[in-house]
């Protein structure tokens, strides 16, 4: 069963500062693989400069998440808003269908299943 967007809202609204830190790390790092799809096979270039960018924008509000974790609590986005950026909202088809599974692969790594 795949994850919806309302799944990961619940799940990161159930995890502790800590945990939801930890999840973070793991999903940026299945992001960072994940963008590796729109590299040029063996080559320098860029295949898909969308899929890069959106990568990259995610990779910006994680970041800002992990901070905000790491600084107390201080500025943490809600699970609502938080879900929208790591499920791709708004973003192409492909990109929501890579976010959620980069999403499940990680709950499931975090979970021991």
């Amino acid at each position: 069963m795949a994850f919806t967007q309302e799944d990961c809202e619940k799940a990161l609204a159930g995890m502790s500062s800590q945990t939801q830190a930890q999840f973070l790390v793991g999903l940026g790092h299945v992001y960072t693989v994940f963008a590796r799809d729109s590299y040029e096979f063996q080559g320098p270039g860029v295949t898909n400069p969308r899929l890069l960018r959106d990568f990259n924008e995610v990779h910006h509000r994680l970041y800002a998440q992990l901070s905000a974790l790491l600084m107390h609590g201080e500025g943490v986005f809600p699970p609502d808003v938080l879900a929208s950026w790591l499920c791709g909202e708004g973003r192409s088809d492909a990109f929501r269908a890579a976010s959620i599974e980069a999403f499940e692969r990680c709950f499931r790594k975090l979970h021991g299943a």
